[in-house]
């Protein structure tokens, strides 16, 4: 018997347009930048604001993916204006963070059967989450989820960014279990990736569903308990 679904987030329910990482990230930096001048703060100029910005969150990144471990980019964001002679509180930089999201909601768009999927779901009386990996900070997350009206849908949101373990880790997959306080036996996973999805869910015991949306299964020893080829075929595999 099932009684809570844990679902990816990136490629399965939300799609960001990752070709335009810097434009996102230039957009989610001026607003900062300009608060900063306002707040008085002395700055150099834009341009070379920007460019530590960049390089900052570009050595973050290589540095987690070299130790297996999720970047923190709110915390890089935070050192860089330290090393700056920026100092500012926690209250502050939670500020300037919450400026940058507005435009951050634009690179991203939710899968067009997420809600009526997620409402079915809800319905039938699973309890449902999300473990995502992200270098994105959670609240920044949840904004964009609260912005498509999914965010009531999931009390309980596991991300990278948070915990520091990205999947396939199974410290990331217990800490939303512990959370859900369901069983890995009594839980389905539904994510695209066979790696980081199916492996480290059913390594726990998770019953895993992987959506394909080219059309084509992966091949090998890993394989999922079912396939599906949209949201909305998500109901059927758990019999509803």
């Amino acid at each position: 018997m099932i009684d809570a679904v844990l679902f990816d987030l990136g490629d399965t329910l939300l799609h960001f347009e990752t070709d335009q990482a810097r434009r996102f990230l230039e957009s989610a930096t001026r607003p900062a930048y300009d608060r900063l001048v306002e707040l008085g703060f002395r700055l150099p100029e834009y341009k070379v604001y920007f460019r530590a910005i960049k390089r900052r969150f570009l050595r973050a990144y290589l540095w987690s993916r070299l130790i297996r471990r999720e970047a923190r980019l709110f915390d890089a964001f935070h050192r860089l204006h330290h090393r700056m002679g920026i100092d500012i509180d926690d209250a502050q930089m939670t500020d300037l963070a919450m400026r940058c999201v507005p435009p951050f909601r634009r690179f991203f768009a939710v899968d067009g059967e997420a809600r009526p999927v997620m409402a079915q779901l809800q319905a039938a009386g699973f309890k449902l989450g999300l473990v995502s990996n992200t270098l994105f900070p959670g609240f920044a997350i949840d904004d964009v989820l609260r912005h498509e009206k999914l965010l009531e849908c999931f009390p309980i949101r596991v991300y990278s960014s948070d915990v520091g373990y990205m999947k396939p880790h199974r410290r990331i997959f217990e800490t939303a279990l512990d959370q859900l306080g369901v069983a890995a036996e009594r839980t389905v996973f539904v994510g695209d990736h066979v790696d980081k999805d199916v492996r480290g869910a059913a390594r726990l015991g998770m019953k895993t569903i992987l959506m394909v949306k080219n059309g084509h299964t992966p091949r090998g020893r890993t394989r999922p308990d079912h396939v599906v080829r949209a949201l909305s075929e998500v109901p059927a595999a758990l019999h509803l």
